[in-house]
């Protein structure tokens, strides 16, 4: 049965970029939050937001990967009636050794009706770390460069698989209703 959930690549230096964007733009640095809260035992991470608007050539080149990725499942699933596009607050997140997003959680719910899909891309490989489908019961290994698009409602209920051993780095985001 498919699992529309969709995976494609996103170059290694692109994954670096990233990296290096994060450790470098201090401004945009916060706990990460959830529930609008912070709570390490549901979330635990260092985000730094990024935008669509940016001019810095490293977010430039991943948006146009990602156009690529999207693209793919666009002509996958035949949704080319939606007019979706990233919603303007995108996030680099780095879960340190027994960080990341703990709990089981989907991406649309109060306030967030105009996400569509969900997208991320992991920066680093994590041997002992991934991505969780509860309803799906699969997994994803974080391998850099993987890059994965889904459906953001309840049907994709998902969480982290926490390393105890590796630091993870992943940019995330969703596409929206326009």
């Amino acid at each position: 049965m498919e699992n529309f959930i969709h995976t494609f690549q996103v170059g290694e230096q692109v994954c670096d970029d990233l990296v290096a964007y994060h450790a470098e733009k201090d401004e945009y640095k916060s706990a990460g939050v959830a529930g609008g809260q912070v709570d390490h035992n549901i979330k635990e991470s260092t985000d730094v937001i990024f935008y669509n608007s940016s001019t810095d050539p490293r977010i430039q080149r991943y948006f146009q990967q990602l156009q690529m990725g999207y693209d793919q499942y666009i002509e996958k699933y035949n949704l080319q009636h939606l007019y979706l596009k990233t919603e303007d607050h995108n996030l680099l997140q780095h879960y340190p050794v027994g960080g990341g997003f703990k709990v089981w959680h989907f991406e649309r719910d109060r306030g967030d009706e105009a996400r569509q899909l969900v997208y991320m891309t992991y920066l680093n490989d994590v041997p002992d770390g991934g991505t969780a489908w509860k309803y799906q019961d699969f997994e994803i290994e974080a391998k850099k460069g993987l890059s994965v698009i889904w459906p953001s409602d309840f049907t994709h209920t998902h969480k982290g698989i926490v390393s105890h051993t590796s630091e993870k780095w992943i940019a995330t985001g969703w596409f929206n209703y326009s």
